[in-house]
C-alpha cells in the first residue's frame, strides 16, 4: 500500500506507480491510499469532508467506530493511544494532514521517500525503491550478516539508497505542501507492575488480540507445537466450543518433547481438528536455496527454513485456512531479552546476587562475563555502539561469551568490515536507547528481530492464500508484558511466569506446568550437510562477492569442508539469505529461468 499527501502532485505519483486495483481518496478528492489489497483487510471511517481514519490489517475497530474516532479527531496527533486490539497499520487524514504508522514490533512497518518532490509513504520499502529507481545500499546490506549483538537501530534499515524507515515507536506525518515529519508516539512503560497485576493486563490483551482475528469471519487455524505460547493461543481461539484446526509438527530432534505436550493440550481442546506433520515429510533445510522466488522486500532471515514454511503453509491451506495463528514472539515479549537482574544490583543487591548465582548455574555463565556485562551497562546504547564500532572484526565464529563483539563472519572482506565500522560510527552519533534501561532496550531488540522473521514469512503464506499472524507481537500485548517487573517476568526458577498467571482458568493447569523448550540444531546441521553442493553452487558468481562484501572461495571452503564452529550455521544462514535475495532481484531471463528449473 502507498499513502499519499493531500497534494496536487499526488496524481503524478499515482500515474508513475502504474496499474493498481484499489484506491481510497482524501476528503478533498485527491488520491490518499493506492495499491493491491483484499477489501476485507482495509476498514475506513469518515467524518464528513474533514477527516478519515483507516486500519489496514487485523483490528477490532468497525467502520462505524472508525467514523466516531474521525469525528473526534481535532488533528492527526490526537490518535496516539487508541484502544484498538490487533496488528494493523493506522492511517488518518485530518484537515489535509496525513498520518501513517505501523506496529511497535516492526511486523507492520512504514517507509518514506521523495518522489517528484513529494514525500510518499508505503508499507513496503521495495515499492518505494521501484518508484524512485533506488539502488542497493552496500553498507546497509553488510548489516544483514552481522553476528551476535546486532545493533538495534541498523538491523531493519531499508536496503535501498534514499529510502527511509519510520521508527516503530513513531508515526509519519505528511503535510499538504509535500513535506513530512516524524513524530514519537510511544515510550516503553516503566516496568514496575507486580506480576499478578501485569498478568491481568496480559490476559485481556491476548484475548482481545485473538478475538480481533476471529472477528474477521475468515477461517482461522493455529500452530499447536506443544509450546506454551501456541497452546495458549489455541485455547483462546477455541473458547466457547469454537471449532479449530491446529497444525502440529512432530519431533524434529531426538530430545524434542513438543509433541507430547501438544497431545496433552489436544485432549483438553473441544472441537479440535489436528493436522500432524511428521518431520520426515518436510523438505530438508536449504533444499530450495537454488530456486528462484519472486523479488522480496528484504532477505529472508533464516533461508534454510523456507522449504518448511512453504510446506506447512500448504498443509494449512489444504485445511481451508485463511488466517493462521503462530506463537512467534512469545519468548521475546513474555521474558524479554535480558533478565533484569543487573538493574536490581544498585537497589536490591542481595536479591540480585541470589539470581545471578542461579543464572550462572542455569546458563553456564562465567563470573568474568557477568562482570563485563555489568560494566557495559554503565554506558547508554549510543556509547556502547560507538565502542563496538571500533572493535568490529571478521570472527572465527567460536566465541559465545556474555560480552561478544559486533562481528562479521570470517568470509567477510576487509572492505565489508570497513563499511560496517563507518556505518556504525554514524549510527552511534544519532541513535538513542529504547526504554529507561538496558533490559527494556534488549527486550525491544528481541521483539523486533523476531518480527522481522514473521514479516519475511508472510509472503510465503500469502502465496498459499493465508494471512499468517502472531498475536504476541501486537502493541497491546507488548505494552502489558513490558509493564511487568523484569525480574519477575523472567526468573531462573519458573518458566514464563507472566503467561502462566495470565492464563489460569483458560489453559489447563497440566499444560501450564511445562518448563522445557525444544530445539532442533541437529536438523539444521543435517540440512547443511545434505545440501552442501547447493550452497557451494551459490558461491559461483556470488553477487555478494561481486559487491566486494565476501570472499566466495572462503565461504565455499567452510561449507564444503564442514568447518562448523559455534556460530557457523547461523552465519551461513544469514549470508546465503542475502545472496539469495540479490539473485531474486535480478530481472528474469530465459537463461535464469532454465537454470532455476534444472535446479528444482
Amino acid at each position: 500500500m502507498i499513502a499519499l499527501p493531500d497534494h496536487p502532485d499526488a496524481a503524478a505519483v499515482v500515474a508513475k506507480a502504474g496499474p493498481t486495483t484499489r484506491r481510497v481518496d482524501h476528503p478533498s478528492g485527491r488520491p490518499w491510499l493506492i495499491g493491491h489489497w483484499n477489501p476485507i483487510d482495509l476498514r475506513v471511517g469518515s467524518a464528513g469532508a474533514a477527516a478519515s481514519v483507516a486500519v489496514f490489517g487485523f483490528c477490532s475497530a468497525t467502520p462505524e467506530k472508525l467514523s466516531g474516532i474521525a469525528a473526534r479527531a481535532g488533528d492527526v496527533t490526537a490518535l496516539d493511544d487508541l484502544p484498538l486490539a490487533g496488528s494493523f497499520h493506522l492511517l488518518a487524514t485530518v484537515d489535509g494532514v496525513s498520518r501513517i504508522q505501523g506496529s511497535l514490533s516492526g511486523l507492520r512497518r512504514v517507509f518514506h521517500a521523495s518522489v517528484g518532490g513529494v514525500t510518499v509513504a508505503s508499507t513496503r520499502a521495495d515499492v518505494l525503491a521501484a518508484l524512485t529507481g533506488a539502488g542497493i545500499d552496500r553498507s546497509r546490506l553488510v548489516m544483514r550478516f552481522l553476528l551476535s549483538e546486532i545493533p538495534l537501530h541498523t538491523m531493519n534499515a531499508p536496503l535501498w539508497q534514499g529510502i527511509r524507515a519510520v521508527d516503530e515507536d513513531s508515526c509519519l506525518l505528511l503535510f499538504p505542501d509535500g513535506r513530512c515529519r516524524i513524530r514519537r508516539r510511544w515510550e516503553p512503560p516503566v516496568d514496575d507492575l507486580p506480576l499478578t497485576e501485569a498478568a491481568g493486563a496480559l490476559r485481556v490483551a491476548l484475548a482481545d488480540a485473538v478475538q480481533a482475528r476471529l472477528d474477521t469471519g475468515l477461517t482461522v487455524t493455529a500452530d499447536l507445537s506443544g509450546g506454551l505460547d501456541s497452546t495458549t493461543l489455541c485455547f483462546l481461539a477455541s473458547r466457547g466450543g469454537r471449532p479449530l484446526t491446529a497444525v502440529t509438527q512432530l519431533a524434529m530432534d531426538i530430545g524434542d518433547d513438543d509433541p507430547l505436550w501438544a497431545d496433552l493440550a489436544a485432549e483438553q481442546l473441544p472441537n479440535l481438528r489436528r493436522i500432524k506433520v511428521p518431520r520426515g515429510t518436510l523438505p530438508a533445510h536449504y533444499s530450495d536455496v537454488l530456486d528462484r522466488f519472486p523479488p522480496a522486500e528484504e532477505p529472508f532471515p533464516g533461508v534454510e527454513d523456507r522449504p518448511m514454511y512453504r510446506a506447512l503453509a500448504a498443509k494449512a491451506a489444504a485445511a481451508g485456512s485463511q488466517v493462521h495463528l503462530t506463537g512467534d514472539g512469545g519468548d521475546e515479549t513474555l521474558m524479554g531479552g535480558a533478565s533484569g537482574v543487573f538493574e536490581l544490583l544498585p537497589t536490591r543487591p542481595l536479591t540480585a546476587l541470589r539470581r545471578l548465582r542461579a543464572y550462572r548455574a542455569l546458563e553456564h555463565w562465567r563470573w568474568r562475563d557477568i562482570a563485563k556485562y555489568a560494566l557495559e551497562r554503565r554506558d547508554d546504547y549510543p556509547a556502547w555502539l560507538a565502542k563496538r564500532a571500533e572493535g568490529i572484526v571478521a570472527s572465527p565464529l567460536d566465541d559465545e561469551g556474555a560480552s561478544n563483539l559486533v562481528q562479521l563472519p570470517p568470509w567477510a572482506t576487509e572492505e565489508a568490515v570497513g563499511l560496517a565500522r563507518n556505518l556504525l560510527r554514524e549510527e552511534a552519533e544519532k541513535t538513542r536507547q529504547h526504554g529507561h534501561n538496558w533490559t527494556a532496550h534488549h527486550t525491544i531488540w528481541g521483539i523486533r528481530l523476531c518480527a522481522s522473521l514473521v514479516r519475511a514469512a508472510t509472503p510465503l503464506y500469502a502465496m498459499a492464500g493465508i494471512r499468517v499472524t502472531s498475536p504476541y507481537l501486537d502493541d497491546a500485548v507488548i505494552q502489558a508484558c513490558m509493564s511487568a517487573r523484569a525480574h519477575e517476568r523472567r526468573t531462573p526458577w519458573r518458566y514464563k511466569p507472566l503467561l502462566v498467571e495470565a492464563m489460569r482458568g483458560i489453559v489447563p493447569e497440566r499444560c501450564l506446568a511445562r518448563s522445557t523448550k525444544a530445539e532442533g540444531s541437529n536438523v539444521e546441521h543435517d540440512g547443511l550437510r545434505a545440501n552442501a553442493d547447493r550452497l557451494a553452487a551459490l558461491c559461483d558468481e556470488s553477487r555478494l562477492g561481486a559487491l566486494g562484501l565476501i570472499d566466495p572461495a572462503r565461504l565455499r571452503e567452510i561449507c564444503t569442508g564442514f568447518q562448523f564452529r559455534l556460530f557457523t550455521p547461523y552465519a551461513i544462514s544469514i549470508t546465503f539469505s542475502c545472496e539469495r535475495w540479490l539473485r531474486d532481484l535480478e530481472p528474469v531471463t530465459a537463461d535464469s529461468e532454465a537454470k532455476s528449473g534444472s535446479a528444482s
